[in-house]
Parts: C-alpha cells; structure tokens; sequence
C-alpha cells in the first residue's frame, strides 16, 4: 500500500516550489520595471548654430555659437557647462551665456574644431550646399542627460574663395 505521507510531502514540496519560483519571478520584474521607470530620461535639446552657412575655404568664424533650448521649454540655467559636449568630443571654449526670449543657453566653441567635426561628417566635397548635423549632449546639474542636434550649411563653391 502506497504512503500517504510521502504524498502528501511530495504535493508540499511542488507547492513550495512553484511558490518560491514565483516570488523571485515577481522580484526580478519588479526591479527590472524600478531600473527602467527610475532611469533618468533623456531631454530633447533644440540646437541653432550662428552662423548657420560657412563656405568652404573661409576661416571658421570664432567662436562658433551654439544657441540651445529645450523642447518642451525648461530653463537652461540647469545646464551644468562641464558636461557639454560637440560630437562627444570638443568642449565649450568659453562660458556659457543667456541670450533671447524665451532664454536660449549661447554655447562658444572653438571655430576650427567645429569646422573639424563638420568636415569628418561631410559627404563629399564636391561643389553644392550640404546641411550637417552636429550634436550636443550633456546633462543637467542634477544628472539628468540631454541631446539635441542642429545643421550647420555647409557651401563648397565651384572656386574657392580667395
């Protein structure tokens, strides 16, 4: 005759299992749902460049400006300067002003490293007009990050200029 204790244990054992499984089921996709909800997200950053067109051949202007706002509007004197950055790479070559209504954030940039990033991101040289985006990215003073991209006119004349 069979046992009805050990089948009884058996039944407790599975119960306890699937329990168990389930528990840590329900933790992990809760702090996989907490890490996703809890990352900062991103803010959209718009980028207008001054001068907008250089033509090829011509000295950079310096600095080349970067105005800067958010979209939705928000105030950007939360921009933390230090963490700007021009495709990654090349930081702000002086302060970081207000300009305009509503506030734009005017970001300087050394004219040549700007030239240097457009040319890297340059089709081709032939002669035409090409609109190059260049990204700024950083964050604000409380970590949370922005990106945000603007075209610089990019003219390759037939001549070059003298």
């Amino acid at each position: 005759m069979a046992n009805p204790q050990k089948g009884d244990e058996t039944m407790k054992t599975r119960t306890l299992t699937i329990l168990s499984l389930t528990i840590l089921a329900s933790l992990l996709l809760g702090a996989v749902a907490f890490t996703v909800l809890s990352a900062p997200q991103e803010l959209k950053l718009k980028v207008k460049w001054r001068p907008v067109n250089y033509v090829f051949g011509n000295a950079p202007p310096d600095p080349w400006i970067a105005e800067v706002y958010f979209a939705p509007l928000r105030p950007v004197d939360e921009i933390d300067p230090s963490t700007i950055r021009l495709e990654g790479t090349y930081t702000p070559s002086g302060p970081t002003y207000e300009v305009g209504t509503p506030p734009r954030l005017a970001i300087p940039f050394n004219g040549n490293e700007v030239l240097r990033a457009l040319l890297i991101k340059a089709p081709h040289m032939a002669p035409g007009e090409y609109r190059i985006l260049l990204e700024i990215t950083g964050a604000l003073d409380d970590g949370t990050p922005f990106r945000g991209s603007g075209g610089i006119n990019l003219i390759v004349p037939e001549n070059s200029p003298p």
